[in-house]
Parts: C-alpha cells; sequence; structure tokens
C-alpha cells in the first residue's frame, strides 16, 4: 500500500510539474504509441534510452522522481527530483536548458548519474516539435510522453538530513544554511543553487522560481528574498488563486550540476508546510 501511494504522488507531481512549467530493467509504460523510453540501473546510475524521438522534436523535459519514506506519501513535499531541459534552439527561452537534443537523439541514452541505490524511480519524458512547445505554453497539453519505473543499483548521493533550508520570521525569504556533499566529485552550473516558492491549488500548484525574481538572490546565492514581489506582481490577479482562500505552500533549493554538457536540477531540500494568503 505504500508504494502504491508513493507512486500515486509521483503521478501527482508530475501533473503539478506540467502546470508550472511551466527491478534492474524498468518496464516501458507507453503513453505515445511511438515515443519510448527505458531505464536499466547501473553502478554509475540510471541509463536512460529513447526509442523514436521525432525527427523535429525541439524540446524534450526528462523527470526523475522518487519518493522520501520520512514523508507523507500522499504529499508532494514527499517528493524528490530531478530534472533536465533538453533543446536545440534559442526560440522559446527554457530556464536552464542545454543544446543538447541533438546528440541525444543520436545517441538514443542519457545516464542519469545522481541516483541512491536502492531506491525506485519514477523516469518521465516529454517531447515537443517547436509548434507543440507553442501549443503546451499556451494550453498545457503534451502531445508525446512516456515513463518507466526503476530501482537504482548506484550513484552520485548525499545525506539529504545534513541539507537545511530555512524560512526567515516573515515568510519573505529562504536561505540554505547547509549545502549538499556529494559521495563523488561534481561539476555545478554556473549559478550552483536555484529557489522556489510553490503554492498547491486545485488540480496542481503554482511556482514562482528565482528566475521570476533574480534580483532577490544574494551575492553568495544561498539566500533568495521572493517577497513581496511574488504577491504583489508575479501572482497578482491569477486565476487559480482566491484571495478568500488560504493555500498550502513550501519553498524549495536545487542544486545545477552539469554531466556530459546536461545540467540537471536536483532537489536536495524543501522547508516544512504551511500557509499562504494573498
Amino acid at each position: 500500500m505504500h508504494h502504491f501511494k508513493a507512486l500515486r504522488a509521483i503521478a501527482l507531481f508530475l501533473g503539478f510539474t506540467l502546470l508550472v512549467f511551466s527491478c534492474a530493467t524498468g518496464k516501458n509504460q507507453v503513453i505515445s504509441a511511438d515515443f519510448e523510453i527505458n531505464a536499466e540501473a547501473t553502478e554509475e546510475g540510471l541509463l536512460i534510452s529513447f526509442q523514436n524521438i521525432p525527427a523535429d522534436a525541439s524540446h524534450m523535459f526528462i523527470s526523475v522522481s522518487t519518493v522520501d519514506d520520512t514523508k507523507d506519501p500522499e504529499s508532494p513535499l514527499s517528493i524528490i527530483s530531478s530534472f533536465a531541459a533538453l533543446t536545440n534552439t534559442n526560440e522559446l527561452d527554457w530556464v536552464n536548458s542545454s543544446l543538447q537534443l541533438e546528440k541525444v537523439k543520436q545517441t538514443g541514452t542519457i545516464l542519469f548519474p545522481y541516483a541512491e541505490p536502492g531506491k525506485n524511480y519514477i523516469v518521465s519524458a516529454y517531447v515537443y516539435t517547436l509548434q507543440e512547445r507553442e501549443q503546451f505554453i499556451k494550453s498545457n497539453e503534451t502531445q508525446k510522453w512516456a515513463n518507466t519505473e526503476v530501482i537504482a543499483k548506484g550513484g552520485i548521493n548525499f545525506n539529504r538530513d545534513d541539507v537545511l533550508l530555512e524560512m526567515n520570521n516573515t515568510n519573505s525569504a529562504i536561505t540554505l544554511s547547509s549545502q549538499p556533499v556529494f559521495s563523488s566529485e561534481v561539476t555545478y552550473a554556473e549559478q550552483m543553487y536555484r529557489f522556489a516558492f510553490t503554492i498547491q491549488v486545485e488540480g496542481g500548484s503554482l511556482s514562482v522560481g528565482d528566475h521570476h525574481i533574480p534580483e532577490g538572490l544574494s551575492p553568495d546565492g544561498l539566500t533568495w528574498v521572493f517577497e513581496p514581489q511574488m504577491s504583489t506582481v508575479n501572482l497578482k490577479g491569477d486565476h487559480l488563486l482566491d484571495e478568500s482562500v488560504t493555500y498550502q505552500a513550501w519553498a524549495s533549493a536545487s542544486v545545477n550540476l552539469v554531466y556530459d554538457d546536461i545540467i540537471w536540477w536536483i532537489d536536495i531540500a524543501k522547508t516544512p508546510p504551511g500557509e499562504f494568503r494573498l
């Protein structure tokens, strides 16, 4: 039952992600009749393979998610996720994307090295042509996607209990007061850490990230001030928020790591859930 709840939570989270964005070998669950993925557990991480990537695809979004067993498996707060955004164009500016889609089309594989041995992972991929990506931005309709499930054998990881993300007393800023120490050497992207504030709404979630409020980042990159701009500018007039309703919300931090010229966003910490009201 716990395993079922965990998978359900991941499925819910993938829905949240789409709304916001804005065994050793996993059995593929084909969502698109032609586009498929598979994942194999190796000592170096998860080897993800793709079949039938459309030749005219311009964008691919990859999600690798597992569950924090210390949290309620029904809650999206229990989900530990990693993301990579691949493209072959500078059109439709994609935050933190890597111009590596053509390489993946040629090789048909990508290694996700940041896996924890023994953990069960759901690997999902979404692929778009330029026109489909434009349509998704307008309607959140995904044309081609597939997922698979796999239990990791090895990979680079860290002790999550050692990483602390703190909210200030006025609920206007978060600070990463302790940072992850990885089991092997890693390569950081130019911006080492990213931050976001997420509000759970009916049917999904809303998220404001540091790319929306870049001036809120501290010089050392460890603190992000998101209020009052988030409420007065970014969320003002949003049709998914009602001023008379109190919502569950939390802040999160991720680390940006580069492997094989691909930037991965790796969840490292979340604040305890709290309340948000416009």
